[in-house]
């Protein structure tokens, strides 16, 4: 079922609740200030039902312009608007001023209502008050809207602007309704005795139902849905396109207010920097400065920012830029997001723009590779976009829930891209919904490279380095200071051929090292020393007796447990790798016979003393495959 947001703008007392009430019998205001003044403060709300059964919304937004705050809060949401225009006054100053922001807004779809009518002279009066209109909609998306004059007093024109509310609604797109993308900008927030934390709010995409669970941004406050009313009647489940009322249970009124937004659990991200293209209104009368404050307007919120522009020192009347609006509290915003910005002082608004970063990171003013950046996550296609996202997080090893949040897309639609992506070569799979760039990983690689090539050029006996040295070594170079992330991108290397990896040793594949006929001659002979010596690892003293170069048979002996012919259980002693691998088995088969292993189980095995015994024990804890409970070896 389509469901529709219908809003109202232009100037105060130019008839809009009146109207409303005329297609409705709804009386949208409902303070008492609001009757006793006669002028709309806070928002309103009516509702009607198109022959087709689309649900259409109402939204009266205040006209006056000490109340453009509270019009902004109501705007946002809506598909099609209602720009009133008083047949006695005209085009009026508010009259502007709601048309640019419902053009910041990126409303595309709206009827132009000349109300009044019955209080105009004649019919030429209202030929030139609509040709008025029609002037100051020129250029813009209402330019060749359908224009209807109408009487709220004697029902002229009501029935002709229902059917075209109707005939528009029907051209409405219907919205995406997956529960993932649920978020409703709060513009109202009480309490009801008896039921609790109410909440109303367009919601904006999404759906939401009964019991769900969900989350208060920025706050990132849990809470669960204990009722939901659209238009005032109970529902099991409201959609994207509905005014709701969301009763909650696991929040206190005092802990939110207008301006936050209710939205699946987890879904999003608060941020204190966002990525923009920012322009300013041609008919505005401010500049624009680099470091300018300002006040940003997203759903029903309000906040102070500052906008850095990024390739210029100031945007003038008309002009439009990549920005970075630095706010002065939490935001809750998705990329495409549209936005409006007032000017800090006088208060009037001065432009706005749309979403292109909804957690950036701080930028330096004029980097290419950020503006191209911004370029791509402004105008390339899907595929396009989540690969720059991609690009842009790898650092912080997202998940696809993570990207789905910068993009606004559900976790499986951002799946179905990342796979498409891996499939093309430039997505990288490093664990379960772990994704990075495949540009990261080979500037990770190069680094890798880097290190082992300078490794080798001081050893240049060993064809691999210790792995712990490399990964420490590594993580300081390109910034990962979590092992386990770094892992995943030495493991993948060495899974796709790039690293030749042991769980002790790493360095490049088909790396070899060029020794000469004495230094293999000699090795052979170290490692008979070795096998000979099964668990009784010598000291190196000992095989070194005799030799003339003893460093040599030093690094020599590196080299053998580089390319795991021996194995370094305990400082400067080893043992032949064949023989640990064994007795590393026994222990194994040992522990699941009898459950455990003890010091004097293995020494007698090997018939050798404690202190043998002991040195493999340990080297065993060292490399988790037991560990000392009480005065036994378990598995670790």
């Amino acid at each position: 079922m389509r469901n529709v947001i219908v809003g109202t703008a232009g100037h105060v007392d130019h008839g809009k609740t009146c109207l409303i009430k005329a297609l409705t019998g709804i009386d949208a205001d409902r303070l008492k200030e609001e009757k006793q003044r006669g002028i709309t403060i806070e928002l309103g709300f009516a509702d009607m039902q198109a022959p087709d059964g689309t649900d259409i919304g109402i939204i009266d937004v205040p006209g006056h312009e000490k109340f453009i705050r509270n019009m902004l809060a109501g705007i946002g949401g809506i598909d099609l608007v209602l720009l009133v225009v008083a047949a006695d006054e005209g085009v009026m100053p508010q009259t502007v001023e709601h048309l640019d922001i419902m053009k910041l807004l990126n409303i595309r779809r709206g009827i132009l209502v000349i109300t009044k009518a019955d209080l105009a002279a004649d019919g030429d009066w209202l030929d030139m008050v609509e040709s008025d209109v029609r002037e100051a909609v020129k250029g813009s998306f209402l330019e060749n809207a359908p224009c209807v004059r109408v009487s709220s007093q004697t029902g002229q024109g009501i029935e002709e602007l229902k059917a075209l509310i109707f005939e528009e609604v029907a051209k409405t797109a219907e919205k995406n309704c997956n529960p993932a993308l649920l978020r409703i900008p709060m513009d109202r927030v009480f309490t009801i005795q008896g039921f609790g934390t109410v909440i109303t709010g367009t919601l904006t995409q999404g759906m939401i139902r009964t019991g769900d669970e969900v989350t208060v941004y920025p706050e990132g406050i849990a809470a669960k849905v204990r009722n939901l009313q659209v238009h005032g009647k109970m529902v099991d489940a409201a959609y994207a396109g509905q005014r709701t009322a969301v009763n909650l249970t696991g929040v206190r009124k005092e802990d939110i207010a207008r301006g936050n937004v209710l939205a699946a659990k987890d879904s999003l991200t608060p941020a204190s920097m966002i990525d923009v293209r920012l322009q300013v209104l041609s008919d505005s009368k401010r500049t624009v400065l680099n470091g300018s404050r300002l006040h940003l307007h997203y759903g029903s919120a309000q906040v102070l920012c500052k906008a850095v522009l990024l390739d210029r020192d100031a945007l003038n009347p008309g002009e439009n830029c990549y920005a970075q609006l630095r706010t002065e509290e939490p935001v809750v915003v998705k990329q495409g997001d549209p936005f409006v910005v007032r000017y800090y002082s006088p208060v009037e608004t001065v432009g706005g723009g749309v979403v292109l970063n909804a957690n950036a990171p701080k930028h330096k003013r004029g980097d290419e590779t950020v503006l191209k950046a911004l370029a791509i996550r402004e105008s390339g296609d899907d595929a396009a976009q989540m690969e720059q996202v991609l690009r842009d997080e790898s650092k912080t090893f997202p998940g696809s829930d993570k990207l789905a949040k910068q993009l606004g897309l559900s976790e499986s639609e951002a799946e179905e891209q990342l796979k498409n992506l891996a499939a093309q070569g430039k997505a990288v799979l490093l664990a379960d919904n772990i994704y990075v760039h495949q540009d990261y990983v080979n500037y990770i690689k190069d680094a890798a490279f880097s290190i082992l090539d300078a490794y080798y050029a001081k050893n240049p006996l060993l064809a691999a380095m210790p792995r712990e040295e490399l990964r420490s070594k590594l993580g300081g170079q390109v910034r990962i200071t979590d092992a386990k992330r770094l892992d995943l991108v030495l493991q993948y290397l060495g899974e796709t051929g790039a690293l030749a990896l042991t769980p002790a040793a790493a360095g490049k594949q088909g790396y070899a090292v060029n020794f000469t006929k004495a230094q293999l001659r000699l090795m052979d002979e170290i490692a008979r020393i070795y096998k000979d010596a099964g668990c009784e690892s010598p000291d190196p003293d000992e095989v070194f007796a005799g030799r003339k170069d003893k460093e040599e048979c030093k690094r020599l002996i590196a080299a053998m447990c580089a390319d795991g012919r021996l194995t370094r259980v305990q400082n400067k002693f080893c043992l032949d790798s064949a023989f640990l691998q064994q007795t590393v088995a026994w222990i194994r088969e040992k522990i699941e016979t009898d459950g455990s292993i003890t010091l004097a189980e293995l020494r007698d095995h090997l018939d050798t003393s404690r202190k043998y015994a002991l040195m493999i024990l340990e080297y065993c804890d060292n490399a988790k495959i037991t560990r000392l409970q009480d005065d036994r070896r378990v598995f670790y």
